[in-house]
């Protein structure tokens, strides 16, 4: 078969790129150009107090600019708008958030404004009075937290996730849970507890996963900050799909204790809880709150950092039979990223092609593949048991099941052993090769530029048909590098393209740094304007 091997792969090479994905587009294209309506969510009114970075809204509530019910009201009402058209918020928690807003707007109306208490307030309580809202897996204490798992729908978190302790810390305020897929473990954000997010940019298309829901509510301003979490690309998919930030931060630098389902072996190498958000200015701040202080002198965050003096490289992409090639409207936010920076600073970037990065899919599969962790079927029973999944099936087609097809697939294969523990051990030791590779290039200045997905967002039931499109994200998973996805405006049909930068252990800085070059020169986060009225709106 060796022998006979680069022929076959040039053949399938063929039927991928000429028949089979163009064939798939063309059928979802044409089913949604004669079928289906586009449907959108429109902005908000841009003098809204829904328009303010995280930063800007905790410095305008510490100085009384505005009142911290104010903002919390304004979210939910934006919430109650937009929800039933995007379907991402899952668990509600607005009583509680009013009752926390009107202490907040106590204490700082009782607080002196010369007490060392109230000018250190930036530092003690960096995000006093500003909502955040968190994916349905990560732990809430007093808020159901299913990780799409049916069997959890009723389940009631007793404790919060350090990251959420931290955060509150901070002086946050918990407003909403947000969607996933079943376990987390899929890119498109629907179960059967809570049914299917949808994109507001395009509702016909999916919002990503697992951390779906929440990159859909950031994207239509019914949240400013969110926490999401990351094994394959679960924040940055959503970030891309819909237009916003998200940061997988280094391994080791945000603790995981009460994330959903729990990360063994490598996979706890691979899983990162991270920052979403709709400015890129957030990023920071989340990051120090969510890393704790230790971390944070770890990862120098405070220390200025000029683009100017970075390294810029660039790569085109995943060259593999089983992952799409990429479309003309993601080569162009790639090359306009480089451009940009070569024209600002008066530099060179560098384009890279790494052989050994097209292996992406068979390093995913090879390092979720660890021995002593509970089988798929296992979490979709919430470790109570087994789900029998090739039974499920049926079940489902008669409309009886309370799984969702991919899950069911997913825990079809899971059963299987991927590779020989042979042909295993070669692709890990062809993974920290290349991760040497990368590191050594990168070394502490280095950024690389790299595609976000092959594709735009998707139409829904798409990603069954196309499954390896997420070696794009879950490349840098494997690698255990850090990574920051960020947009970078719309297509021609509306609909967001983005480009994700790559660093070192500890670039977190860096990336940070590039995403708010890439916001200054590109926007950022483009809301959809109605044309036709100037009112909010979603219809």
């Amino acid at each position: 078969m060796a022998k006979w091997w680069p022929i076959v792969e040039r053949l399938l090479f063929f039927i991928s790129y000429y028949l089979y994905f163009p064939s798939v587009n063309f059928v979802f294209w044409l089913y949604h150009s004669i079928l289906t309506r586009k449907q959108c969510v429109y902005a908000p009114d841009s003098n809204s107090l829904l328009t303010v970075s995280a930063t800007q809204a905790s410095e305008m509530i510490r100085n009384r600019v505005i009142r911290c019910v104010d903002i919390i009201e304004a979210y939910i009402d934006r919430i109650e708008k937009v929800n039933e058209a995007i379907n991402a918020v899952v668990v509600k928690n607005f009583e509680e958030a009013r009752k926390q807003a009107r202490q907040v707007d106590d204490y700082l109306d009782r607080l002196d404004k010369n007490s060392d208490e109230y000018k250190n307030l930036a530092t003690t309580k960096p995000l006093l009075g500003v909502p955040f809202t968190l994916k349905d897996c990560i732990e809430v204490e007093g808020l159901v937290c299913t990780a799409g798992i049916s069997c959890r729908r009723d389940v009631v978190s007793e404790k919060d996730a350090e990251v959420v302790k931290r955060v509150k810390n901070s002086g946050a305020i918990v407003l909403a849970v947000t969607n996933v897929p079943e376990v987390c473990m899929w890119w498109e954000s629907v179960n059967s507890v809570y049914g299917r997010s949808k994109n507001p940019y395009d509702t016909r298309r999916i919002t990503g996963g697992s951390s779906g829901g929440e990159g859909a509510l950031l994207a239509a301003a019914g949240s400013v900050i969110g926490i999401g979490s990351d094994i394959g690309g679960s924040i940055r998919m959503p970030a891309y799909f819909n237009g916003v930030f998200g940061l997988k931060p280094t391994p080791g630098v945000v603790p995981l204790e009460g994330h959903l389902p729990e990360a063994v072996g490598y996979r706890e190498r691979m899983l990162r809880i991270g920052p979403m958000c709709r400015y890129a200015k957030d990023l920071q701040i989340m990051l120090k709150i969510f890393a704790g202080e230790e971390a944070e002198n770890q990862l120098q965050l405070s220390r200025p950092i000029s683009v100017r003096n970075l390294r810029i490289f660039y790569m085109e992409g995943i060259h593999h039979f089983l992952t799409e090639s990429l479309h003309e409207d993601c080569k162009w936010a790639l090359k306009r990223a480089v451009q940009y920076f070569e024209k600002k600073y008066d530099l060179v970037a560098y384009r890279l092609d790494l052989p050994l990065a097209h292996n992406a899919n068979e390093y995913f599969v090879t390092s979720m593949d660890v021995d002593g962790a509970p089988s798929f079927a296992k979490h979709l029973a919430d470790l109570k048991g087994e789900v029998n999944c090739l039974a499920e099936i049926p079940k489902l087609v008669m409309g009886k099941s309370n799984h969702t097809l991919p899950a069911l697939i997913l825990g079809v294969v899971d059963q299987q052993k991927p590779f020989s523990e042979k042909k295993a051990q070669i692709l890990r030791n062809l993974r920290d090769r290349l991760q040497r590779q990368l590191m050594e290039l990168l070394q502490d200045d280095g950024i690389l530029l790299f595609p976000s997905f092959p594709t735009v967002a998707p139409f829904h039931h798409q990603p069954l048909l196309t499954p390896f499109n997420f070696s794009y994200t879950a490349l840098w998973n494997t690698l255990a590098l850090p990574v920051v996805q960020c947009p970078m405006g719309l297509n021609d049909d509306g609909v967001p393209v983005g480009v994700q930068a790559i660093g070192s252990p500890n670039a977190d800085r860096l990336l940070i740094s590039v995403a708010n070059d890439l916001e200054e020169g590109f926007g950022g986060w483009k809301p959809l304007r109605n044309p036709h009225q100037t009112a909010n709106h979603a219809h």
